[in-house]
């Protein structure tokens, strides 16, 4: 298919310039995906489903417009909506798409991948459900797995002529255990490019019953200001504050706390932080972005000195520098470097604080300052190294830069599809409902 439609869509950039565009480009795109799915520990579906889209972007002017489609036959229709829609729309902070760049390859497809039958993804997920059922067969569950294959196609009046291939299964199950009043959410899940033995629905499985054998006693939460060790998807929740912070569009546009700290160290110096598009199969994977900008492995944090901000073409045009190869200023696969000892380590050495492994309202503080304050969706009290139970009805709040600036220790052992540690960090403040 791919094949087929490079001439359409060269013909159609031509097309786009006839309308009246100075610069335009293409994004075509299929996927076939399969999957089941599990409710209230049953099967409840086995779904097939295909899509195609298109999306033209086109300059007019100073100006940008954009428009979708799914049918090849209005793909004219959907170029004079773009134009259209430029006369009246945004200012563009360029004037034309680059030419090609050479490009690392980065592998995205598996044959196994593409092959991996429903049946069994089906019996991955039952036995994911069976292992919960096992442990406590009032479980409310939800499981369920898919795999898919994608196409993408770019064109650009730059010359670009981009196609990649890429394969995907994902793999987990959520719980709910109720007793009255009291709900206990635990979930583990994984995805993938390529089927490796990450796909392992027992260590899944092992996960989930982690979180619930630990939330069966329920322990009162420290007060005031405490220490905390956080699951990878927890700092990674709070790197996201910072990835806020050197999206290159808010330090072009002044809202960013980092604009004026390229070079300084912002962050502890147990943090080096990479972008790390081209690490084979992972979801983030990428060889150039959506513009047709050549992504590359960069630094963003060295020691805690920040490195790098990260562009698109607009906010490079917009702040005056070159672009990064990052679409919407955003990064693509974060690597955090491990620090010496394993998590179990770090959890032991905490005389008094929080296990946090999610929070419920995160994102809704001044995040573009690294302001927070938000629901512990599961987090457990450590007390002399253990964990003593599941705290309920609990707040945290903070400041993402003055939490990571200091005394941060980093767990060697990371998590293999997210390549975040864990992380020690102090200065948490924490409030409950009683006080």
């Amino acid at each position: 298919m791919i094949e087929k439609m490079k001439d359409r869509l060269t013909d159609a950039l031509a097309t786009a310039r006839r309308k009246g565009a100075s610069a335009a480009k293409i994004a075509f795109g299929q996927k076939e995906r399969i999957g089941c799915s599990f409710e209230a520990g049953r099967l409840k579906g086995a779904e097939t489903s295909q899509s195609a889209s298109y999306q033209v972007t086109v300059l007019v002017g100073n100006r940008r417009g954009t428009a979708l489609g799914t049918d090849v036959a209005d793909l004219s229709e959907i170029i004079s909506r773009a134009v259209a829609l430029a006369r009246a729309g945004s200012a563009a902070h360029f004037e034309a798409y680059p030419p090609p760049g050479d490009f690392t390859p980065v592998a995205t497809w598996s044959q196994g991948t593409a092959e991996l039958p429903r049946d069994k993804l089906i019996d991955s997920s039952q036995q994911i459900v069976d292992a919960l059922k096992e442990y406590d067969p009032e479980l409310f569950i939800e499981a369920g797995g898919h795999r898919s294959e994608s196409e993408f196609l770019l064109v650009t009046t730059g010359g670009v002529c981009h196609e990649t291939r890429s394969t995907n299964w994902n793999l987990g199950a959520w719980a709910q255990r109720t007793e009255g009043t009291d709900m206990l959410f635990a979930g583990f899940g994984r995805a993938w490019n390529r089927l490796t033995d990450l796909y392992d629905p027992a260590h899944i499985g092992e996960q989930i019953l982690d979180d619930l054998r630990h939330g069966e006693r329920v322990a009162d939460a420290p007060r005031g200001t405490c220490v905390a060790l956080l699951h990878p998807d927890a700092l990674a929740m709070l790197l996201g504050a910072v990835e806020m912070g050197i999206n290159g569009r808010n330090v072009a546009k002044g809202d960013s706390p980092l604009r004026d700290r390229l070079g300084e160290k912002v962050l502890d110096e147990s943090l080096t932080i990479l972008d790390h598009p081209h690490v084979a199969f992972a979801p983030g994977a990428a060889e150039i972005d959506a513009d047709g900008v050549p992504t590359r492995k960069m630094p963003l944090f060295s020691r805690g000195v920040l490195e790098r901000f990260l562009y698109d073409l607009d906010s490079a045009g917009l702040a005056g520098t070159e672009p990064t190869g990052h679409s919407g200023c955003r990064a693509h696969y974060l690597d955090v470097a491990p620090g010496e000892r394993p998590h179990a380590e770090l959890l032991a050495g905490v005389k008094d604080g929080l296990y946090l492994k999610g929070f419920i309202g995160f994102g809704q503080g001044n995040l573009i300052n690294g302001d927070f304050s938000c629901n512990v969706a599961l987090g457990f009290r450590i007390q002399d190294g253990e964990i003593t139970g599941r705290v309920k009805n609990t707040m945290v709040a903070g400041n993402v830069y003055e939490l990571l600036a200091s005394g941060v220790e980093l767990s060697s052992d990371r998590d293999p599809i997210r390549r975040m540690p864990h992380a020690v960090v102090g200065g948490l403040n924490v409030a409950t409902a009683q006080g």
